[in-house]
């Protein structure tokens, strides 16, 4: 895994090439479609392929195609909406945006990978070097940068506010994280004085279900059974983020104690203090013990969306 590192870090790091952020040329434009083409495939064997070996050399050759596909003048303005398995989220004021993925190693880990693309008047990305595995004992409380990311796939971003100064974004991520255990992720997400990427502010006021401040808290992480399914999520109507609380439960399979919903939820509401701070729960339904889940139907497609056939 160091050489995909090694790689990403060579073509992604001071990459800086002249280009303006206007409109896509045509001829441009189908050369961005047949390339984008071209990477659905390698990660339709990314995600898909039994090989572990052949899954890695796809992962490789996605992030080498990729680059080249962004060195296109004015490639910010290419949504590549058909390139399934790498999600892509733009900011709100469009002046960057993520690509971000997954990467199955084996049974039990998965590797995120990733890119920031800057809307400005060169081409200009920066890396998302997935560290996880070196920030695990205390990840709600650290602050980090693009290099040594937390990694997961970013799925939704909003405007976050401005606090002591740095205006920041709200990042949600998903992590399939090992066999038994999934994350959902809670992050920010600004640049520092010296403009450098940067993950994890202490802008949430939350509390332990004893009714005790946690301090310091720069993002949120639900990390729960692989055989639920949690929701954390803007709401549009009431401008909160909803997440659900989470109760220790016997897991299915007799994989022991494990994280499950309970049917109740939590919101974070911003305040004038560019804080999101936690009101009370809602949908305040509580079970004395997790719902135990229904077994799950199988789906006939695939993680990129092709049906099977099964």
């Amino acid at each position: 895994m160091k050489s995909v590192f090694s790689i990403l870090l060579s073509l992604l790091c001071g990459l800086s090439l002249y280009a303006q952020a206007g409109p896509l040329s045509a001829d441009d434009r189908a050369s961005l479609t047949a390339l984008e083409a071209d990477l659905l495939k390698l990660s339709y064997t990314m995600h898909i392929d039994s090989n572990e070996e052949a899954r890695f050399v796809a992962c490789k050759s996605l992030i080498k195609e990729l680059v080249n596909a962004l060195k296109t003048p004015n490639s910010f303005n290419y949504d590549f909406a058909a390139l399934k398995g790498v999600n892509v989220v733009t900011a709100p004021d469009n002046s960057f945006r993520f690509f971000t993925w997954e990467l199955n190693i084996d049974r039990d880990n998965y590797r995120h990978y990733g890119a920031i693309q800057y809307n400005s008047g060169e081409l200009k990305l920066a890396p998302l070097i997935d560290r996880g595995d070196k920030i695990r004992q205390n990840p709600e409380v650290v602050i980090t940068s693009n290099e040594n990311w937390l990694g997961y796939v970013a799925y939704n971003i909003l405007p976050g506010g401005t606090f002591e100064g740095k205006k920041y974004y709200i990042l949600f991520g998903y992590d399939r994280y090992g066999t038994f255990r999934r994350q959902k992720i809670l992050d920010v997400f600004y640049f520092d004085e010296q403009g450098t990427p940067s993950f994890g502010l202490p802008v949430f006021v939350t509390y332990t279900p004893e009714g005790h401040l946690l301090e310091d808290r720069t993002r949120l992480i639900l990390q729960y059974s692989a055989e639920a399914s949690v929701a954390m999520r803007f709401e549009e109507e009431s401008q909160r983020i909803i997440y659900e609380n989470l109760i220790i439960a016997e897991g299915p399979d007799n994989e022991g104690p494990v994280n499950m919903p309970d049917g109740s939820y939590h919101a974070l509401e911003l305040g004038k203090d560019g804080r999101w701070h936690e009101a009370s729960k809602v949908f305040s339904h509580k079970y004395e013990k997790a719902p135990i889940p229904e077994p799950r139907q199988v789906i006939k497609a695939d993680i990129i969306g092709r049906p099977t056939g099964g």
